[in-house]
């Protein structure tokens, strides 16, 4: 392995970013640059990551693209793979708080034709407010992070694990894999799998295809749910979130006769995504 980036997908979250780079910058310094991947934010949120991207130790790469008609987290991750020059990609999103070693943890455990799976913790409100407003330091979040119940963890990191054996032995559907949270693996499997299907608008179903696709090309799963260890920083729910199996992606996502190779990711791409000036 050469080289590491981290793709952060965002959206107007300024405060949650700020905190996610924060516990980055605590990190082994094991990757080399941080692509944030924007679905489309105002001026204003432009202007804050420009003016904070020096407060940091390491390259930060604003992958800007047009709004459009609404959520767009597929194009957008996409075109947060274009920009990035590492030959390992860990995908975050910008409400997540990593512990130190978590990135650690992603890049020991890489393999060709696996993808590394992680899991989070949810952090209430209240919590939330102290480490986005900086009153909460960044040394209490181990204490944070104990204080919330492991189950939810154990459980998912045991599901993870059988339903990758399983799946490898014809045993379960491989819809049951997993890469939701944040994840991890080559960028040449990524490639091979043209990317997340941009098929996908609006809210939902993304994710869940792009690791039914993952296991329909027979890329393996290592469980790093234990070690690379974070925090969801609190945010309102997304209606979108509870209800998108109502909407129009729902039907896709179950297609019949699924490629593991999508037609319209990262090479057939719209070309109008760009570094935000």
């Amino acid at each position: 392995m050469k080289s590491v980036s981290i793709i952060v997908a965002f959206y107007e979250r300024i405060g949650h970013l700020r905190a996610c780079l924060r516990c980055l910058a605590r990190q082994e310094r094991c990757f080399q640059e941080v692509v944030i991947a924007d679905d489309g934010s105002t001026r204003a949120a432009t202007e804050a990551i420009q003016a904070m991207a020096g407060e940091f130790p390491f390259r930060i790469i604003h992958a800007w693209q047009p709004r459009g008609n609404g959520f767009r987290a597929a194009a957008s991750r996409n075109n947060g793979i274009r920009h990035a020059s590492g030959d390992y990609l860990v995908f975050l999103d910008c409400d997540f708080a990593l512990l130190d070693g978590a990135i650690a943890a992603h890049v020991r455990s890489a393999r060709p034709g696996h993808v590394c799976s992680a899991y989070v913790k949810y952090l209430p409100e209240q919590e939330t407010a102290g480490v986005i407003d900086g009153s909460t330091n960044l040394d209490q979040l181990e204490r944070l992070y104990n204080a919330l119940p492991d189950r939810p963890i154990n459980r998912a990191h045991w599901k993870f694990i059988q339903n990758t054996w399983m799946i490898r032995f014809g045993l379960r559907s491989p819809r049951k894999f997993r890469c939701s949270s944040h994840f991890s693996m080559h960028r040449s499997d990524m490639e091979r799998l043209n990317g997340y299907d941009e098929m996908f608008e609006g809210w939902g179903g993304e994710d869940e295809d792009l690791a039914h696709r993952m296991a329909k090309l027979g890329l393996g799963g290592t469980s790093i749910i234990r070690s690379a260890r974070a925090l969801h920083l609190w945010h309102p729910t997304e209606l979108g979130g509870r209800h998108w199996r109502e909407g129009s992606n729902v039907a896709y996502l179950n297609r019949p006769n699924k490629t593991a190779r999508c037609e319209r990711g990262l090479v057939l791409a719209s070309m109008q995504n760009s570094v935000h000036p």
